[in-house]
């Protein structure tokens, strides 16, 4: 038997990995990397979301627009809203979006910021916040402050999307 090896890199979209050892081998290890990892990296590269701050921006462009004395602030008024839930989501979407460009140090919003920023009574706010928690699109932190979910960035972004191209605009 040869000492040699065999080495072999492969490289596709974010993913690369490598190989070494006697042809025989090699050619087993890649076989079984391109029928296991490949088709799952591209179907999650297909159902991925992501929430980098540059598309993120680029997605919420029409909501809001940036000053550097403001920060984000909202292109449309809150109260224009028909849902309650979809105001605080807003808020808190803001919040993130504040925290990714390093405005503020946490992206929580607290109970009595929404209370300052809508025009909705107490409990009405407090009921959206619980219906919002358990359905996954803001979750609940330690000292009673919520913050927006990946699911909740989605929900608007879709949200956002259908309004749109209902509207005809995009």
């Amino acid at each position: 038997m040869s000492s040699e090896e065999l080495r072999v890199t492969i490289k596709y979209g974010d993913l690369e990995t490598s190989f070494s050892g006697p042809p025989e081998a090699v050619y087993r290890q890649i076989i079984a990397f391109m029928e296991k990892a490949l088709p799952a990296y591209s179907l999650a590269r297909k159902i991925a979301f992501n929430t980098d701050l540059k598309d993120l921006l680029e997605a919420f462009s029409d909501v809001f627009a940036y000053d550097a004395q403001e920060g984000l602030f909202f292109k449309l008024s809150l109260s224009q809203l028909k849902s309650v839930s979809d105001a605080i989501l807003l808020l808190a979407l803001r919040k993130c979006l504040e925290h990714k460009l390093g405005r503020i140090e946490a992206p929580n919003i607290s109970p009595g910021e929404l209370e300052a920023a809508l025009t909705a009574k107490k409990k009405t706010i407090m009921n959206n916040l619980t219906k919002l928690v358990q359905s996954e699109l803001l979750k609940r932190l330690d000292r009673g402050d919520y913050a927006i979910t990946p699911l909740g960035i989605k929900y608007l972004a879709d949200k956002l999307s259908r309004k749109e191209s209902a509207s005809g605009t995009k």
